[in-house]
């Protein structure tokens, strides 16, 4: 019969992502010009710091290429407290954990709260649902996660997490992602603290609060941490991918209540032993020099220039879609199913987003992700961290593709 791999493991869906990515970069090998929406990476188009490019490689000459404590070398960790002080919130070094990547950083605090064995070991998380938090529970304990629908503006409704909280004692945490990915919607202080004040009646359950995007927020609002209100039941996640285009680098950091953080270290220390030495001291060097926020916001600045060409494209020429304007990270999630049910001009059904998506590919070039992946069918996700000219040229092939189509 051979090897059998895990039924928890085999339940795992492919990273749509990076399933995306992978046609995408089969097209351009066939030599196409692709407008590539897909993929949630800002680089080539905003590169990573040049500050922090020379910052790992003289941590690699000046041979810090060894191993670190398994929460991080006391230098990152100390350059982390202080740059998490910028946003009100105030851990010590022995509430930080680093971890090779955000994604990584999710795992470990999975692994860390969801006990298979217990009885409290379900994740919720509100759709629009980021990959990672749909798998995870069922490669770690069996059960997909409770997942909740946000309202059209893409936020949580508390009442109905009230709801579920006061009859399902089976939760043991609570995802929340703000700015969020696939949406761009930022959560407003005042639901924050309606959230909190929800939860903080349940103490066994932990929040994780994804906050990779915080630096990328727009139109003068401040990125506010649900740990503001709940810091005894929060564990936030930041790192390197989106503020620092960093997505290779693969360095995240874990935040919240030490005695938790001491468990999760001592995870770390067991699945990966630590963060690659010269990323965690370039980073640290990064962090200490940009303590303004200079560097990191000129890439939100650069990233705004191109949300705004992206909606003023986007009204003018996709006329039956209805689009929420993103108020932070770099993605827009507009409601295609107008579009959904139409015909090709070959008479080819398009019923679902999946195909309509796989439409745009193949007439247009356009490389989208539906939002069937993120549990919102009917959408479809545009990743704008592209070039200007990309953008333009894009969004016309997409609405001279979609006016092809036939009612």
């Amino acid at each position: 019969m051979g090897l059998m791999p895990s039924a928890w493991a085999q339940q795992i869906k492919p990273s749509p992502t990076l399933e995306i990515k992978a046609i995408a970069d089969r097209s351009r090998l066939e030599g196409k010009q692709i407008y590539d929406f897909g993929i949630g990476e800002m680089n080539p188009e905003l590169p990573v710091p040049h500050l922090l490019k020379t910052a790992i490689s003289q941590a690699v000459m000046d041979d810090a290429t060894h191993y670190s404590p398994a929460a991080g070398d006391p230098e990152l960790l100390e350059a982390i407290h202080a740059d998490l002080r910028l946003f009100g919130l105030n851990y010590s070094l022995s509430e930080i954990v680093a971890c090779p990547g955000p994604k990584d950083a999710v795992f470990k605090i999975c692994v860390t709260m969801l006990n298979p064995g217990s009885r409290r070991n379900r994740l919720v998380a509100f759709a629009p649902i980021y990959e990672s938090y749909e798998n995870l529970p069922i490669l770690l304990t069996g059960k997909p996660p409770i997942v909740l629908q946000t309202n059209a503006h893409f936020l949580p409704d508390p009442n109905q997490l009230a709801d579920l909280l006061n009859k399902d004692d089976t939760i043991a945490l609570i995802v929340l992602n703000s700015p969020n990915n696939p949406t761009g919607t930022v959560y407003p202080p005042s639901l924050l603290r309606e959230l909190a004040d929800i939860i903080g009646k349940h103490e066994q359950i932990c929040v994780l609060s994804d906050e990779v995007y915080r630096t990328i927020v727009y139109d003068d609002l401040k990125h506010v941490s649900i740990a503001s209100y709940l810091p005894n039941q929060t564990l936030i996640i930041g790192g390197m991918s989106k503020e620092v285009s960093g997505t290779g680098l693969r360095l995240g950091f874990i935040a919240g209540p030490e005695a938790v953080m001491r468990t999760i270290a001592n995870v770390e220390g067991n699945t990966s032993s630590c963060v690659n030495l010269p990323t965690q001291k370039g980073y640290a060097h990064f962090l200490r020099k940009d303590a303004n926020l200079r560097l990191r916001y000129q890439i939100r600045d650069a990233l705004y220039v191109r949300r705004e060409a992206l909606m003023k494209r986007f009204s003018e020429l996709v006329k039956e879609a209805i689009g929420e304007r993103p108020s932070g990270a770099f993605y827009f999630f507009p409601d295609m199913r107008l579009y959904c049910g139409r015909r090709t001009p070959e008479g080819e059904l398009l019923n679902t987003d999946e195909a309509l998506a796989l439409y745009l590919i193949k007439s247009a070039n356009v490389v989208t992700v539906p939002g069937s992946k993120f549990q919102r069918p009917g959408h479809l996700r545009f990743a704008y961290a592209v070039s200007l000219e990309t953008i333009n040229a894009g969004i016309q092939q997409l609405a001279e593709a979609l006016d092809r189509l036939c009612v």
